[in-house]
């Protein structure tokens, strides 16, 4: 249960993300310099194992500050969106920094922490694994979130402008069609963030009721926690 790059030279077994062989110093794969941005976002899609691989074998961890801010920013407004349904107030109460504390910080303290304790979690069942590979997997795990981010947010401020965050009136009593199939489509970019949090995680352990335990998991808690900031606001 778990991916290994076997030495060629003299047999030994090593970590996936190694380049030379911890016995004999052979090369063991490609050298991957850096993160293809288009190219892994492009990817990601539709052959995600492989791209979290190249993800993790890559030396260079580019564009993951990039992605992950990408994130933190999408969730700064869905949590002003919750914030303003859950206490009633309008986006003049409620500035976007509240937003910004209670969705981009949970979004990133979680995602960090998922990712150290993945990284121990592994260890614990014979996977070697790197705290900086699982950040950089689980943060690229969220490209759909940030397509949602770049297609669907200029869609909502178009036909709702600030309405779709104050709830007066709100959207779904101006347009519900709309607002509806847009709440839809949010919900298919996590869903799809969800399965990639899976397969991410099966790049590393090849079992896919390991990878779904700890997947989905660490995904639902990660949004757990920008929920429970967003709703349960002083």
């Amino acid at each position: 249960m778990k991916n290994v790059l076997i030495c060629g030279n003299c047999g030994k077994e090593n970590a996936f993300f190694k380049l030379n062989c911890t016995g004999c110093r052979s090369f063991l794969r490609a050298r991957i310099v850096n993160i293809d941005f288009w190219d892994t976002v492009w990817k990601i899609f539709y052959s995600p194992v492989s791209t979290a691989e190249k993800i993790i074998q890559a030396e260079n961890k580019n564009y993951l500050v990039t992605s992950g801010l990408l994130t933190a920013f999408k969730f700064s407004l869905v949590s002003l969106m919750l914030l303003n349904f859950s206490v009633g107030k309008t986006l003049g109460d409620q500035p976007y920094f509240n937003g910004m504390m209670r969705g981009s910080l949970p979004f990133l303290i979680s995602t960090l922490l998922f990712s150290i304790a993945v990284t121990f979690i592994n260890k614990s069942v014979g996977i070697e694994s790197r705290i900086k590979d699982n950040i950089a997997i689980y943060f690229f795990s969220f490209v759909p979130v940030n397509f949602s981010l770049f297609i669907l947010a200029p869609i909502q401020f178009a036909l709702f402008g600030e309405y779709w965050f104050t709830f007066n009136p709100s959207p779904f009593i101006m347009k519900p069609q709309s607002a509806i199939v847009i709440i839809i489509l949010e919900f298919g970019m996590l869903i799809w963030s969800a399965f990639l949090f899976v397969a991410s995680t099966y790049a590393q352990s090849k079992n896919k009721v390991y990878s779904a335990a700890v997947g989905l998991s660490g995904f639902f808690l990660i949004l757990l926690s920008v929920l429970i900031f967003s709703f349960f606001a002083i």
